[in-house]
């Protein structure tokens, strides 16, 4: 096996390494519990499209004033009131560092080499 296949073997068992842990199994069911609890998902939804229009916005140049940037507050507040929501956010939020943790990892791994 060359080096290629190598790498990509031992990718594919981080990948199921990963899977397996109570971080990623507590990260799905939160994401399949929002996804089935329509006032959570409702929520969620009306942010994310408040996000991109505030994002188009943005990058086309236009600054959003205080009123569209308070309402984006509000919304927050709102979403992460409802405990499903919370929920789902702060188990997105444990994956999501664990994740960056890896990759820094990965990355300290390749510094090492390139020093020598």
């Amino acid at each position: 096996m060359d080096q290629i296949e190598e790498i990509m073997r031992k990718s594919t068992e981080l990948g199921k390494s990963i899977a397996l842990t109570p971080m990623y199994q507590d990260f799905k069911k939160a994401e399949h519990d929002l996804l089935h609890n329509p006032e959570a998902r409702k929520l969620v939804e009306d942010l994310q499209k408040m996000k991109q229009e505030h994002y188009g916005k943005q990058a086309a140049g236009i600054e959003l004033s205080k009123e569209e940037q308070d309402a984006m507050t509000e919304l927050e507040n709102v979403c992460l009131k409802n405990p499903q929501v919370l929920i789902s956010n702060n188990a997105n939020t444990k994956f999501q560092e664990f994740m960056e943790q890896i990759s820094k990892n990965i990355k300290d791994g390749i510094k090492s080499i390139e020093k020598i």
